[in-house]
């Protein structure tokens, strides 16, 4: 019985390790080819720690969307090839100004 609960137990534990990673475990790799700050769209202004979406590269337009967001900081999907992100993964930014921070895996 106590075997078996341990047993139990060890693969519980293990199971959770496993299944996800928190918002800040996501390793970062550098991003490319971004502009100073995204921008949110116009009429919508940043504000603490309040991610906004979708913003917008200045530079020509392209939108990126927000997937999720914790403690000031935004991951967000963005178009195919773009910005050094790779298949699954996302850019993060600096929800207060909109600057890059990095690629994280999805």
């Amino acid at each position: 019985m106590k075997r078996s609960f341990l047993y139990l137990c060890i693969s519980t534990i293990l199971m959770g390790c496993g299944s996800s990673q928190s918002f800040e475990d996501k390793s970062l790799s550098a991003a490319s080819d971004v502009p100073e700050a995204f921008q949110p769209k116009q009429g919508v202004k940043f504000e603490d720690n309040a991610c906004k979406s979708p913003l917008v590269d200045p530079r020509d337009g392209t939108e990126i969307i927000m997937v999720s967001a914790q403690g000031g900081k935004g991951d967000y999907r963005v178009p195919s090839g773009m910005y050094g992100v790779g298949n699954r993964e996302l850019l993060r930014l600096n929800c207060n100004t909109g600057q890059v921070i990095g690629v994280v895996r999805q």
